[in-house]
């Protein structure tokens, strides 16, 4: 479904972009920045294991542009 011009691809990105950013920037460290990422994924695609959620949020943050996860 489109909205505005906002793809679900892109709203899935910028959500996990902003659950890593976030904690990165609370202070956490790498791994605990992930796992959010992959909760912020698991809340759009809760039929996704936590294994496939994982491997697909990896595969996600290596596509952004290295400023957004920062």
């Amino acid at each position: 479904m489109e909205m505005t011009g906002m793809t679900s691809y892109d709203d899935t990105m910028r959500a996990i972009a902003h659950a890593y950013r976030e904690r990165r920037e609370e202070g956490s460290s790498d791994y605990p920045a992930f796992d959010a990422a992959i909760d912020a994924y698991r809340t759009r695609h809760p039929e996704t294991n936590h294994g496939e959620a994982a491997l697909t949020v990896s595969n996600l943050l290596q596509e952004m542009p290295r400023a957004s996860c920062l």
